[in-house]
């Protein structure tokens, strides 16, 4: 069992690699507390690819 979950985390770990660019993004935290009482209940990640959406007029991410 423990050689199937370290062979699943090897897999996910080789994906981000190759298909993942995470993009640095730091803020006050008073503007985190006021994006997340805008967000709601919605995940700030999906939050954040809504409004960018929005900005560009485009449907680059699928959220």
């Amino acid at each position: 069992m423990a050689l199937d979950k370290q062979r699943k985390i090897k897999r996910e770990m080789e994906y981000q690699k190759t298909n993942i660019k995470r993009i640095p993004f730091s803020i006050q935290i008073s503007e985190y507390e006021a994006l997340k009482e805008q967000a709601d209940s919605v995940p700030m990640n999906t939050f954040i690819k809504k409004a960018l959406n929005a900005y560009t007029g485009q449907e680059i991410f699928k959220v």
